[in-house]
């Protein structure tokens, strides 16, 4: 863990230095997690490949401004909800179509174990597409710090830093959240 950081902190400052190859270490690091974190919040691939490019052109050209670089990652996740949020400021995201397909032909949101037979493997992926949904359905304040904590597993004190807000205010929120997905998956399993 120690040599992650410190590996983080060099390829910052690094990169601050103007060291592209250290930059693109940093995106190599991250790209996924904030593809992931934008897909989860707008749920479209194409828009999310989008924002996560915009957010690292941003980071590129403002990370000089970083004065502490061990809050590195909040930072980044605070560029990245502000893109998500600037560009749905006046219009809603696309729902996901159940059709959807990633690059490979799999559904978008398919999170699949290979090896279950076929009637588990379609439970499985209803689950989670009625998980996705439910995860949508959350007002957007619950929904971040939902995707933040149970998808990204951030501390409550990193989750804090990007969305704003104080701690006790995300702890709440995100329990409500987790009430709130618990309750609405509970309720498709026993129909």
């Amino acid at each position: 863990m120690a040599a992650d950081t410190d590996r983080l902190e060099l390829w910052i400052s690094q990169a601050k230095g103007g060291n592209l190859g250290a930059f693109q270490e940093l995106y190599d690091h991250f790209a996924r997690k904030v593809f992931n974190f934008i897909y989860r919040m707008i749920a479209s691939s194409e828009e999310a490949e989008d924002l996560t490019q915009d957010t690292f052109i941003m980071v590129y050209r403002k990370l000089g401004t970083l004065k502490d670089n061990s809050r590195f990652e909040p930072w980044l996740f605070r560029i990245a909800r502000n893109f998500v949020y600037q560009r749905y400021r006046r219009r809603p995201p696309p729902m996901v179509s159940v059709d959807d397909q990633d690059e490979a032909g799999r559904a978008a949101a398919e999170l699949v174990d290979e090896r279950k037979n076929p009637q588990e493997v379609f439970q499985a992926e209803e689950l989670e597409q009625r998980v996705q949904q439910v995860i949508l359905g959350l007002q957007e304040k619950y929904r971040e710090v939902f995707i933040l904590s149970a998808i990204h597993h951030l501390s409550y004190q990193k989750i804090a830093e990007i969305v704003g807000r104080s701690l006790p205010s995300v702890k709440t929120d995100i329990h409500r959240a987790r009430l709130q997905v618990r309750n609405q998956v509970k309720e498709y399993l026993k129909g």
